[in-house]
């Protein structure tokens, strides 16, 4: 039987997170921490947060809830400091306060022991050790030097931003992973915990920019903008926001069967039987535009309810773009009791985790804290001798685990050919634009970026003797991560109440699109559908009737396994303390609710949330500003009344510093100037300044080769590719990818040989009745 865990008895209960925030980054880290068990204290300092000045002390406060606090000069904070198990900081290098939270933040590591890690939630780094001057920030720079912001906006217009401080708040929940893992390095009495641990805003970014660019660029479709739409579709049609009678509904059909539900809900008018509209793949790469006329005359002609319904009969996956206080009201989160109240009857965002535990026997307990084994371990490969059973696909679920691998753990990925991972199905690689030659299934960059290093075996789920085979591996396992929609596994006796029978000491996640239980559970849905139940899609844009939402990057994805990765680490460090396992159920539309705290607080108080474009509700300049040439944007954001008379000097208008006209000023001086000649010269004046970067120079620039991006693979058929790793450096190193993704079903015997002992003739058995490939 499992019970519910709640914050107050979660995997890090009785561990001290020391936290020094100015920005959203460390709040956010802190409050992951919280709400997985961590004593969180907080050095009293004010919040920079994209909030119009009334809501700052109710955003603030949602953020800290459940924290602790210290005074900067108190005598307790020496004590604190001195039996803390980490400390997250967020403006060591650099503050919107003209370098006020920066002596502070460097003050109170003084105090810390010099062993105790510090995860520093960075913004633009320059270099891997960190020798460069510190680079002026603000969220905006992020998503302009990480190449994000180039694919999102009208092809027309400026790219735009991620609004609402999000950069942030991703940066702090990819720190939160990291200091979970710090954590478990600790407990396990590892030598080379790592002391520095650097997660940088601009990296986070580019890490979720070149996995979902593996879609694009390989297959000759750009990373570029492309209206309310992935470029290209994204490689299969459609992937777009359609206008409906009361709004929008995104609509994302990633596979041919979906595509044919789609098609089945229209009624399969005369325009579908011609052979232009057939394959999605061939609709996204010439036919985009024909089609989505008609789709659009469909979905206008309805409301989005309507539409909805449609998707949920035929199997298509649809939902409502909804404002962000309809999604307030949404029934499938007060199931889940994911909002909390708050003061005067407003609710806030609660936790996107619903965990369970069962007890460990004493047998149990002494297998578990066996691992990690220190001599088997460095702070390059930190979860080496961990094992993890994979049981997931398409983006979230392998990014989690891709991650794991990255950090050193044994991935065995658990594939079959008669239903193989939807991003083996992307189609061919395009070499100067030939098709690569090898097996259809095996050309993928996107499932090579996806499952880099991991192992694969080839077991039929659907048959009795195959989930009885994958049970007896997760029994052998340390952590199972899947993504499938709810029940599946549960009708294959693969849930995790059955498997914690045998293996009470497993680490199980489950990460579906809105949590294992209520109304809307069961729907289909990729990053768009969660995006846009969130509410987060109704924010991006030029304005309310110019909405572009978040198609190319896709972040429901890249923010639910960042999610996950916080928890299931979180869950390990409670393992090694108690020999407990846990099973983690997580809403990825909840975690997607949780990183727009603002917004919501907003959309309760003002009655509306403005779509901002890349305007900022505090700073006093904040945007990004046409330069010299075709298509050359640079970002600009002046945080304080110094930054602001910095700029107002250079372009010639000192007595106009403190008018809201400088943005028109700025516009005019930008427009016949370099781009990085532009952020050169507000840089050295100490304002936050980039080039908004397109995705080569993001993956492949001089700053991504400093910074250790990503590593180079070679794969037998696509033969060298570069694949993103995990952004996190640690004491001056990255992680690198241990080699690339494997052929379906290359290391079947090898693992269950290994594993479960099987010997040939069970295996050659195996494969006559089908259960292995």
């Amino acid at each position: 039987m499992l019970s519910r865990v709640g914050s107050n008895s979660g995997p890090l209960t009785d561990l001290v997170v020391l936290e020094v925030s100015a920005r959203a980054a460390g709040a956010y880290c802190g409050r992951l921490l919280s709400l997985l068990g961590a004593t969180v204290v907080r050095v009293e300092a004010p919040l920079v947060l994209d909030v119009p000045a009334a809501l700052d002390d109710i955003v603030a406060n949602s953020l800290n809830r459940g924290k602790q606090s210290v005074e900067f000069d108190s005598a307790d904070l020496a004590e604190i400091a001195r039996r803390c198990s980490v400390v997250v900081v967020d403006s060591r290098d650099d503050d919107a306060a003209d370098g006020k939270f920066t002596a502070i933040t460097r003050a109170v590591q003084e105090v810390c022991p010099p062993r105790t890690p510090v995860v520093d939630l960075g913004g633009l780094r320059q270099t891997l050790d960190n020798t460069a001057a510190a680079v002026p920030f603000a969220p905006i720079i992020a998503t302009a030097a990480s190449g994000l912001a180039w694919g999102i906006g009208s092809p027309d217009s400026e790219p735009l931003s991620l609004p609402f401080d999000l950069a942030d708040y991703l940066t702090g929940t990819e720190g939160a992973a990291a200091a979970a893992l710090a954590l478990l390095r600790s407990v396990g009495e590892v030598d080379d915990v790592g002391q520095h641990w650097d997660v940088t805003a601009a990296d986070v970014l580019s890490y979720y920019v070149g996995q979902i660019g593996s879609n694009f660029l390989p297959y000759d479709r750009p990373w570029r903008r492309d209206g309310p739409r992935a470029t290209l579709s994204g490689g299969s049609y459609p992937a777009a926001m359609f206008p409906c009678q009361d709004g929008w509904v995104s609509i994302m059909c990633r596979t041919q069967r979906e595509y044919d539900g789609l098609l089945d809900g229209l009624g399969r008018p005369e325009w579908t039987r011609s052979a232009n509209f057939t394959d999605p793949r061939v609709v996204a790469r010439l036919h985009a535009d024909e089609a989505d006329k008609h789709l659009t005359a469909w979905t206008s002609a309805r409301t989005r309810d309507e539409v909805f319904a449609v998707g949920r009969q035929y199997g298509f996956p649809v939902a409502p773009v909804l404002t962000i206080a309809e999604s307030l009201s949404e029934e499938q989160f007060a199931h889940r009791g994911f909002f909390e109240s708050g003061p005067n009857q407003m609710v806030l965002p609660g936790s996107p985790y619903h965990l369970y535990r069962t007890e460990a026997s004493e047998k149990d307990r002494t297998r578990v804290s066996g691992w990690p084994a220190a001599e088997a371990q460095s702070s390059k490969q930190p979860l080496a001798g961990l094992r993890v059973l994979d049981l997931s696909w398409v983006w979230s679920g392998p990014m989690v685990t891709a991650t794991l691998r990255d950090l050193g753990a044994e991935v065995v990925k658990v594939e079959h050919r008669s239903r193989a991972d939807p991003a083996r199905l992307r189609g061919r690689a395009l070499r100067n634009g030939v098709p690569v030659d090898g097996p259809e299934l095996e050309v993928t960059p996107y499932f090579n970026q996806l499952n880099r290093a991991k192992r694969s075996v080839a077991i039929d789920m659907g048959s009795t003797e195959g989930a009885a085979l994958i049970g007896r591996l997760a029994a052998e396992s340390d952590v199972v991560v899947e993504n499938m929609r709810p029940g599946v596994l549960a009708r294959r006796g693969l849930d995790y109440e059955s498997l914690s029978q045998t293996n009470p000491g497993l680490v199980m996640v489950s990460m579906s699109m809105l949590g294992q239980t209520g109304p809307l559970s069961g729907i289909r849905g990729y990053a768009p559908v969660m995006s846009g139940l969130a509410g987060l899609d109704s924010l991006v844009g030029y304005d309310s009737d110019r909405l572009i939402g978040t198609y190319n990057p896709a972040l429901g994805d890249p923010n639910g396994a960042g999610h996950a990765l916080v928890a299931l680490l979180s869950a390990l460090v409670g393992r090694q303390r108690t020999g407990q396992g846990c099973y983690i159920d997580l809403s990825q539309v909840e975690a997607l609710l949780s990183v727009l705290t603002g917004p919501i607080i907003q959309a309760q108080v003002d009655g509306h949330v403005p779509v901002p474009a890349n305007r900022h509700q505090r700073l006093p300049l904040h945007g990004t500003f046409a330069c010299a040439g075709t298509d050359n944007w640079v970002s600009i954001a002046a945080r304080t009344e110094r930054e602001l008379s910095a700029v107002g000097a250079v372009v010639n208008a000192p007595h106009m510093a403190s008018s809201s006209s400088i943005t028109a000023l700025v516009r005019e001086w930008t427009v016949d100037r370099d781009a990085d000649a532009v952020a050169n010269v507000m840089r050295a004046q100490g304002v936050p300044a980039a080039r908004v970067v397109g995705y080569e120079e993001a993956l492949f620039g001089e700053r991504a080769s400093e910074r250790g991006v990503g590593t180079v693979t070679s794969h037998r058929w696509l033969g060298e590719q570069m694949v993103v790793t995990v952004p996190w450096k640690v004491d001056g190193h990255g992680f690198t990818a241990g080699g690339a993704a494997p052929q379906l079903g290359e290391d079947t015997e090898a693992v269950l040989a290994e594993v479960l002992a099987l010997r040939a003739a069970d295996l050659a058995e195996l494969r006559q009745r089908a259960v292995i490939e």
